[in-house]
């Protein structure tokens, strides 16, 4: 039996009818129950998009005002490692002291986002 040379596996699955989003018509309550219902179309809106990458809380009476009211869902492949792989890499070859700043630093960091 002769296998062949190539083999294709799809990634993603053939797009059917884009759900489209008219945020006109949405409440604020509509757009908290999207982003649990939802994830990938809540943060396809861009002003929740633009909010969430710079760490900001969403106003959800901005979010819906953009130029364009229509959304589409966005999909999005994430490779990602576990922090603690991260991590292990930054702290080879630290000392004490070192320690002691990184966690300075990060308990700083920490206060200001929350």
């Amino acid at each position: 039996m002769r296998l062949p040379a190539t083999i294709l596996i799809p990634t993603f699955p053939d797009k059917k009818d884009e759900e489209e989003l008219d945020l006109q018509s949405l409440a604020e309550e509509d757009l908290k129950l999207l982003k649990k219902t939802d994830p990938f179309l809540y943060y396809s809106i861009p002003g929740v998009n633009k909010a969430a990458l710079s760490l900001k809380k969403v106003d959800h009476s901005k979010a819906s005002q953009s130029q364009s009211t229509k959304i589409t869902r966005k999909e999005r492949l994430a490779f990602e490692c576990h922090p603690s792989l991260a991590m292990d890499e930054l702290l080879v070859g630290m000392g004490e002291a070192d320690l002691g700043e990184i966690d300075g630093f990060l308990t700083k960091l920490l206060s200001k986002t929350q």
